[in-house]
């Protein structure tokens, strides 16, 4: 499972948030976790639009992966997937007040380079991002587990 300090290396080494966590869900699916990540990384920063967290977006794809429909006629995947989507997402906007990058990081937007140092300044990817990766990380556990 993915540490704290661990994430916050990956961040200030060019891995976002979203390759964090498909890299450590699709790893624990056999897939390798650096073609994972390049999968992943035009997810971070909410998809570089500060739109929904990279987080999110990572273990969408993390549940698609495990739970997914690839194939004609597997419709009956679809709901199995929907069901722990649906549930991912209300635990972890109920641990973080939101799904969106922008509201969870104060109205800041790290897509942009001002707004951008102004979270680093803050500490916010101390305090949220990589406290909401291992997050993640836990829910999509949780759901695998149920």
């Amino acid at each position: 499972m993915l540490k704290e300090e661990d994430v916050l290396q990956g961040f200030f080494s060019g891995v976002c948030c979203s390759m964090q966590v498909f890299g450590e869900a699709a790893r624990e699916c056999g897939l390798d976790e650096a073609a994972a990540r390049r999968i992943a990384s035009c997810f971070g920063s909410g998809m570089g639009h500060a739109g929904l967290c990279g987080c999110v977006t990572g273990a969408y794809m993390a549940l698609g992966l495990k739970y997914g429909n690839g194939a004609p006629g597997e419709t009956d995947k679809i709901a199995k997937l929907n069901e722990k989507k649906v549930e991912f997402e209300r635990r972890f906007a109920e641990r973080w007040g939101s799904l969106e990058c922008t509201k969870m990081l104060g109205g800041l937007d790290p897509a942009r380079p001002d707004e951008l140092k102004t979270a680093v300044e803050r500490g916010l990817f101390q305090s949220v991002c990589a406290p909401a990766v291992c997050d993640a990380c836990a829910i999509l556990k949780e759901l695998e587990e149920e």
